[in-house]
């Protein structure tokens, strides 16, 4: 009976959230505008959690250190691309490499070791010991990271989280029903 209720009222939230799911995808593709985000719950909705777990700081704190991580990654990526020359002569540089694959620039090359060589950490550390090396290529990376924190694009990061878990709850959860119905049917046999 208990057994029974649990997996109606699973099966029941596993079609919801695959309905909801499946109609997003739909108007994706039908170039529609995305389904608005559920609002966020009032204050007094928030779920508990001991910030001690982690190290003392917020959830959302944690987040924005993961983004600056993020967002370090990608400036160093378009800093390369532009010493590159990515986007002005199909790729190639010659003002980065030269003909022979042997590189041209001291800051292209000081800026690959330190890819190569240096953890990201924080995203300050690795461009703190860039500084050391190379200031002109170090404050690129800084302005370069300071211009994408600007244009990113946070309502649509949220529609994406909101989106992923949605779809990983949706297979987990269709997992566990599946493996709990298996089990249930081999405790019947034995």
């Amino acid at each position: 009976g208990v057994a029974m209720a649990l997996a109606g009222d699973l099966a029941a939230t596993l079609r919801a959230d695959a309905f909801v799911l499946r109609a997003r995808a739909r108007w994706r593709r039908a170039g529609l505008p995305r389904l608005p985000c559920r609002s966020p719950p009032p204050p007094a909705a928030k779920l508990f959690y001991d910030a001690n777990a982690l190290g003392g700081d917020s959830a959302e704190l944690k987040g924005a250190q993961q983004l600056k991580r993020l967002f370090t990654y990608v400036a160093i990526r378009v800093v390369q691309g532009h010493i590159e020359g990515i986007g002005n002569d199909g790729g190639f540089a010659p003002q980065a490499t030269g003909w022979d694959g042997k590189s041209n620039s001291p800051d292209y090359d000081v800026l690959r070791w330190h890819m190569e060589n240096v953890p990201l950490g924080d995203g300050d550390e690795w461009i703190s010991a860039l500084m050391k090396e190379s200031p002109t290529v170090a404050l690129r990376i800084l302005e370069a990271r300071k211009a994408y924190a600007a244009e990113f694009d946070y309502r649509a990061m949220r529609e994406c989280v909101d989106e992923v878990i949605g779809e990983g709850n949706v297979r987990l959860m269709q997992e566990h029903m599946a493996a709990s119905l298996r089990g249930r049917g081999k405790r019947r046999r034995g």
